[in-house]
């Protein structure tokens, strides 16, 4: 079991409305409906930070949009 640490966490009573709603129409806890919400988002600006990374370095190359079908075609031939 992974080890786990409570923390308090403070939000407007009009969201923990909405939050209470929703996990007891999904049958979820609170805990369970925070970690997803938590685990979402840190993946999306993992997503984000690396997508940017990816623009950046094709700006670099001079490398377009139109590009990188040819790229991948390439790549997967290999």
């Amino acid at each position: 079991m992974a080890q786990r640490k409570v923390l308090t966490l403070s939000i407007p009573r009009k969201i923990l409305k909405e939050v209470d709603a929703f996990a007891e129409k999904e049958k979820l806890t609170k805990s369970e409906l925070f970690r997803m919400a938590i685990t979402d988002l840190l993946g999306r600006l993992k997503w984000e930070k690396a997508s940017e990374s990816g623009r950046k370095k094709a700006r670099e190359m001079k490398i377009t949009e139109e590009d990188i079908e040819d790229i991948i075609h390439d790549f997967r031939k290999k």
